[in-house]
């Protein structure tokens, strides 16, 4: 499994859902990040210094990865339709805005799946799966296998300016707000 962006807000839990189901996985990840990927359990690619034909053949023998989670959109969803494995291959975007040419994956004989997570809070629809969703999730937090990246700082309320500015200058990990006194 390929994770897009596998240090960031959602990859790096991409990562650790992928390891608890026991996948290999890849994360491209700028080279400042390589050990949160790796933490996660993920091999860190360079997507700096490797273009996508490189790291396929370099990671997949040229075959392609069977998932590849896009959590960036734009360039980075229209280079996972050449990532994915040919006829088997499952390309899943949280991201999938823009405008995609969808040849490159009709090629491949691969799929495509956009995952719009708040659908279900808008139309009410799933709502009791989403919430065994996370009943499950929850089993992998206690028991270690999902743990959140945070960032140091810890915002007070009154202070959310700072929490605004932290996050806006690429602060690494999700940045707390402490909404008590």
């Amino acid at each position: 499994m390929l994770i897009h962006a596998g240090a960031g807000g959602v990859g790096h839990v991409a990562v650790q859902l992928a390891r608890a189901y026991r996948a290999k996985v890849f994360a491209t990840v700028s080279p400042d990040k390589k050990n949160i990927a790796e933490s996660c359990g993920a091999t860190p690619i360079d997507y700096r210094s490797s273009s996508v034909e490189e790291y396929v053949a370099k990671m997949t023998t040229g075959k392609g990865f069977d998932i590849v989670f896009d959590t960036v959109g734009g360039a980075t969803l229209d280079s996972s339709f050449g990532a994915v494995k040919r006829y088997t291959g499952h390309v899943v975007s949280c991201l999938g805005w823009g405008t995609h040419s969808l040849a490159p994956l009709s090629m491949r004989g691969a799929t495509y799946s956009g995952v719009f997570t708040l659908l279900p809070l808008i139309t009410g629809e799933g709502r009791a799966h989403h919430g065994e969703i996370l009943a499950h999730i929850a089993t992998l937090v206690e028991a270690g296998k999902l743990k959140p990246l945070l960032n140091d700082h810890l915002i007070p309320m009154v202070d959310i300016a700072s929490a605004h500015a932290l996050v806006e200058s690429g602060a690494v990990g999700k940045v707390v707000v402490e909404l008590g006194s």
